[in-house]
């Protein structure tokens, strides 16, 4: 009697054996088919895509061309990302104690026949008297020597950097691209060129 118990016994913890890994070996099997079926229908897209890129703007600029190709309802996603800052040269005096001491200075320019000029309100030239910004250095040198020749010396070339924005715009078909044109009159320094950009 005993004998047949245990083989009874033996024989369920066999036939539980199987029914608990017969699902698991299923399962396996049924993820492995899965995948291979997924892995034909995996497309790879391309990392750049043809875009129009709009810019350059200053900070200050920026929200306005935001709002200028919203107004345009063109349903068409783009992204604002930052784009070379661009270089200028200012040709001005050192910097002067205070406001009163750079408007005396003023006076003396007024009447060395000088009218072109403004005192530097922030940053690390406060208080100094700008004569002019150039996006070139060779033109802040003439003016430079111009001053010179009045008389003004001691004056300054410093150059810096203003940071600038672009947009990149995407799904841009024949007709958004008519519609596009418009905000150059809106912003006639600025360019639309037609280039790729990374994917959104």
């Amino acid at each position: 009697m005993k004998i047949i118990f245990f083989l009874l016994l033996a024989a369920n913890i066999l036939l539980l054996a199987l029914q608990v890994s017969q699902p698991v070996m299923q399962t396996r099997d049924n993820n492995s088919d899965t995948h291979v079926v997924n892995s034909e229908k995996i497309i790879l897209l391309p990392a750049e895509v043809s875009c129009i890129v709009w810019g350059n703007f200053s900070l200050t600029e920026i929200e306005s061309a935001e709002t200028a190709l919203q107004a345009l309802d063109l349903n068409t996603p783009y992204r604002v990302t930052s784009a070379a800052p661009l270089t200028q040269y200012r040709v001005h005096t050192v910097p002067f104690e205070d406001q009163q001491a750079a408007d005396r200075e003023i006076n003396k320019f007024r009447n060395s026949g000088i009218s072109s000029f403004r005192i530097l309100e922030q940053g690390t030239w406060f208080n100094s008297i700008s004569f002019g910004e150039f996006a070139d250095e060779l033109s802040a040198q003439k003016l430079q020597k111009k001053l010179n020749l009045q008389e003004i010396t001691g004056t300054i070339i410093s150059k810096y950097l203003i940071k600038q924005k672009k947009i990149s715009i995407f799904e841009a078909d024949t007709s958004k691209n008519i519609a596009l044109q418009s905000l150059i009159e809106q912003f006639p320094d600025s360019k639309l060129t037609q280039t790729t950009c990374e994917r959104l």
